[in-house]
């Protein structure tokens, strides 16, 4: 059993070596193994706008909430401009933690999405400029991204596009860039490059969905790993493949999923439906984990 260490007599908290800038909380959050992520502004807020998959925990209930917090992975913290993260990020040290960032508020994240989000290779910037010349119009362009899990989406470009009141313009070596803001958090690390087709292309190495390729296992395991499970994690669980037979999945869920009073419709809602989708010929999904047996459901029945 975790125990919590109280460090606040031992050693002073220094926030700058747990605070992140916009990009680097975004570059931290694309790359971590495991990233956690929690709003702790209002209820009220968070309904309105958030980062996809972003647990929130508003920060008068942070204290008391703690043992929600992981103990492994990259915690990543953010508020509103009232200072909960820094707040927040105190507790957390003075309970022991130590892998966990902060940055000031949600606003500042979204509001400093810039250009260097956004590389374009110069084979293709030379092949998007032919283009806008030989259209003879001043062509917007649009990256759209569609997620599939908190960690993971398809990407695509959409030229001529029409722009949105809230959407982000920003502009790359004299190209008009527009993304959605709803899909901003999607966007650090995004290339846009030519494929081995000789088409124009938008990918995010850490964020796009891999296409699926091998045997009915490692399809599986590959939608496990970069769908399914980034999205159990909010909630602090996992799932695991145990094996395939007659061409069914047999899963075997753990941590807060083991025993939680929603599993069914985390099975057969969520999970079952998102790897029939991906891989048509996969005949059921099964769930054989023993949930009498789980110690801390994310809800409890």
């Amino acid at each position: 059993m975790f125990k919590f260490k109280d460090l606040s007599d031992e050693d002073e908290f220094k926030s700058q070596n747990f605070r992140l800038d916009p990009r680097g909380f975004f570059e931290k959050r694309r790359t971590s193994n495991r990233p956690y992520v929690f709003d702790l502004r209002s209820s009220e807020a968070f309904e309105i706008e958030s980062i996809p998959g972003a647990h929130n925990i508003p920060i008068e209930h942070f204290e008391t909430s703690i043992y929600q917090m992981p103990f492994s992975g990259d915690i990543l913290l953010f508020g509103s401009e009232e200072g909960e993260a820094l707040t927040a990020a105190e507790i957390l040290y003075d309970n022991g933690f130590d892998s966990f960032h902060y940055t000031e508020s949600y606003n500042d994240i979204i509001n400093n999405i810039d250009s260097s989000y956004i590389k374009i290779t110069d084979e293709a910037l030379i092949y998007i400029k032919n283009q806008l010349k030989s259209s003879g119009k001043n062509s917007l362009l649009k990256i759209i991204v569609e997620p599939t899990s908190p960690l993971k989406a398809n990407y695509r470009l959409d030229h001529d596009a029409s722009s949105k009141d809230n959407d982000i313009h920003l502009e790359i070596n004299g190209i008009p860039i527009i993304i959605e803001r709803e899909t901003a958090s999607y966007i650090e690390g995004t290339y846009i490059e030519i494929n081995k087709e000789g088409n124009l292309e938008v990918i995010n190495p850490n964020l796009s969905i891999s296409k699926l390729s091998g045997s009915l296992e490692e399809q599986i395991q590959t939608l496990l790993d970069e769908q399914v499970n980034p999205m159990l994690a909010s909630h602090g669980g996992n799932v695991m493949l145990e094996g395939i037979k007659d061409e069914a999945a047999y899963l075997r869920f753990g941590g807060g999923c083991q025993g939680c009073s929603q599993i069914d419709t985390t099975v057969k809602q969520g999970v079952e439906v998102m790897l029939k989708e991906a891989i048509p010929s996969l005949a059921g999904v099964y769930d054989i984990t023993d949930h009498s047996q789980g110690e801390s459901p994310f809800y409890k029945a």
